[in-house]
């Protein structure tokens, strides 16, 4: 296969060039800085690399200082507060279209692409715009500058617009790769989780296979108006033309195959294909280059950048969490598969971990992410495991959930990869308020947040008991307001469900779940809030309904009192937990505006968590921006977080 390369093969392709055939004034005009094709890698490529290092950077940056001093700022500058909510507006507000029932971008991303779209298509050196000035002094980048083609072939077999296209398309592989994996450099240097780059992962494969495209069809226009196309293809430059076609194939397959509404066909079936095409792609591109001035030196950039974070995981779960892990498997009441496994390492709400099952046949060439529903023992004493409630649909999940139909608590070999993403921690343990909101399946997903958040309380020093502490400075900082409680005080949570059995099984678990961590008595409630929807609500007041509630709802500690309150049961409960039903969906924009202005009024911060569907998604994001953008307005102090949790993210 080596033959296929021009000889001798090189690391860098030679730049010696000689005007011996043209014209003084052509000479002059091609080896101008914008035509001159043996200068094109520096001028066209580079600045691209240097557009997303600069974009990486301020990213950087900004996890840098809010990790440093950032929370100090808070409490202390106006200007960082009101800064913090713009950003935060920049990165919530969004916008959904039913018809394609699809959520779009934040406004901030959605500018950021708008932003490459104009350095990759748009920029050039007579418009100073940010975009020349962060890429270079005086470079612009693919269809302002002219020419499109040459005049004659006299000036070589590469159009300027193929040229640059190429150069560019080239320069973004890298980033393609390093916004690919579950372990990224990415992630570890801007604190951003890989499952928030995916959106990054498409605009820039996006980016990649359009720059293909406008490198390609030049070639063909150009020599098709010469009249010696076929001679180019048969005899002039077959390697160069039928790698590239047979690269493009590839490369139109994995932009259009990794769209949702045919990626959701067949998750497996995606992966391997993906998998498979990705390593042809990149085997027959660097055929395409043939060393081709600095082309070999993206190719060893993407090697670099990939390969590590491809090899870490497999590293991790060999030798850190072993390959004898057991898995076992149980359906919940509700339908939900729960799979439970042994674990090792801590773990944060939120996060998720990527399965994989080397018994159940072709589903073990990938590995599947659920999000971890649980949280790791209190004790030292116990084990701790890490489960998962899934709700089975079709290929895998169904297997899963036969299995267990099968055999309940049935144990089958598993290898763990994670955990991954999940909320910040700070945003929990320094916020004010909690608004936790799930939909359907997301049930599971807001149990880690309860359990914590009645650890927390648990832990917390009683009213009055201040240990190791002089009377009398207790007694001067309670005056003055310095002893405020730390960490979050109120939870309110929001369930929204169409099934009873999911109403039911999520009273039964809660009160499972705090039946060993009793909230103290005098101190804050978790507010549980479920709404019926669907068949849910049809069916809530059936006698067989209610007579399950009520044992649901009943533990070993408490007793619950039912009554009517205005058409919704109110749950009463003794350990700290207060329950209460709702016919139909939550209206979320007023929840979260109510709960923002007892935040602010009260000088508090309010965090909010939300995991459901795309348009549960969009009004909750929508509603926590509108919040920040009341908070950019306000001159007290007060903070709104959004954490988002969806369904599918890829």
């Amino acid at each position: 296969m080596a033959g296929w390369l021009t000889q001798p093969v090189q690391l860098h392709g030679s730049r010696e060039f000689e005007c011996d055939d043209l014209t003084p004034e052509q000479c002059s005009f091609y080896m101008h800085r914008w035509h001159f094709w043996y200068e094109a890698d520096h001028v066209f490529a580079l600045p691209t690399i240097a557009f997303f290092m600069c974009a990486i950077g301020i990213f950087v940056m900004g996890h840098v200082i809010t990790r440093t001093i950032g929370y100090r700022l808070s409490s202390q500058s106006v200007i960082w507060r009101k800064g913090v909510a713009a950003t935060r507006y920049m990165s919530y507000r969004g916008f959904h279209l039913p018809f394609f029932r699809w959520n779009s971008a934040s406004v901030g991303l959605l500018g950021l692409g708008i932003l490459g779209t104009i350095f990759f298509f748009c920029a050039y050196p007579a418009t100073p715009t940010l975009i020349t000035l962060v890429a270079h002094s005086d470079s612009g980048m693919n269809l302002i500058p002219q020419p499109y083609y040459w005049s004659s072939e006299d000036f070589g077999n590469s159009p300027p617009l193929g040229t640059r296209s190429g150069w560019m398309a080239l320069a973004c592989m890298p980033f393609v790769f390093a916004t690919a994996s579950k372990a990224n450099w990415i992630t570890l240097m801007t604190g951003v989780p890989h499952e928030k780059l995916q959106v990054f992962h498409r605009w820039i494969s996006y980016a990649f296979f359009v720059l293909a495209l406008m490198h390609t069809f030049p070639f063909v226009v150009y020599h098709v108006r010469f009249h010696d196309m076929v001679e180019q293809v048969t005899s002039s430059n077959p390697l160069v033309y039928w790698t590239g076609i047979v690269a493009i194939i590839f490369q139109a397959w994995l932009t259009f195959a990794s769209f949702s509404t045919i990626r959701n066909l067949g998750y497996e079936f995606f992966r391997v294909t993906h998998f498979i095409a990705v390593v042809m792609f990149v085997l027959i591109f660097f055929w395409h280059c043939d060393y081709a001035l600095t082309s070999w030196d993206y190719f060893i950039a993407t090697a670099a950048v990939y390969i590590p974070c491809f090899v870490y995981p497999w590293l991790r779960t060999c030798f850190e969490y072993g390959t004898s892990q057991r898995a076992q498997i149980f359906v919940e009441d509700n339908g939900f598969t729960r799979i439970t496994v042994p674990a090792k390492f801590e773990w944060a709400p939120g996060q998720h971990c990527f399965l994989r099952f080397p018994s159940f046949g072709i589903h073990a060439l990938t590995s599947h992410p659920f999000t971890i529903c649980s949280l790791p023992s209190a004790s030292p004493d116990q084990p701790s495991h890490i489960t998962f409630y899934i709700r089975h649909r079709g290929g895998f999940t169904a297997r899963l959930y036969n299995h267990g139909m099968k055999q309940p608590g049935v144990s089958v070999p598993v290898l763990v990869d994670g955990p991954y993403g999940g909320v910040d921690p700070r945003s929990f343990c320094k916020s004010d308020r909690l608004l936790v909101i799930a939909g359907g399946s997301g049930a599971g997903w807001t149990l880690p947040f309860i359990e914590l958040f009645a650890r927390h309380q648990h832990t917390q020093p009683k009213e009055g008991q201040h240990p190791e502490r002089d009377p009398e400075k207790v007694q001067e900082d309670a005056q003055s307001g310095s002893l405020r409680p730390t960490g979050p005080q109120s939870m309110r949570v929001v369930l929204a469900t169409r099934g009873n059995a999911t109403r039911l099984w999520y009273h039964s678990t809660i009160n499972s779940l705090l039946s060993n961590v009793l909230l103290p008595s005098s101190g804050p409630e978790v507010d549980v809030q479920v709404h019926l929807t669907g068949e849910a609500e049809e069916h809530s007041d059936s006698p067989q309904v209610l007579s399950d509630l009520e044992s649901a709802s009943a533990s070993s500690v408490d007793k619950m009192e039912t009554q009517k309150d205005g058409g919704s049961k109110v749950l009463h409960q003794t350990n700290g937990i207060s329950g209460k039903e709702y016919h139909g969906r939550p209206h979320l924009p007023k929840m979260i505006e109510d709960e923002a202005t007892k935040s602010v009024e009260m000088g508090q911060s309010l965090a909010v968590y939300v995991c459901g569907p795309d348009t549960m998604q969009n009004d909750v994001r929508n509603a926590v921006a509108r919040a920040n953008l009341k908070l950019i307005e306000a001159s007290g102090p007060g903070a709104v977080y959004l954490h988002q949790e969806h369904f599918s993210w890829a």
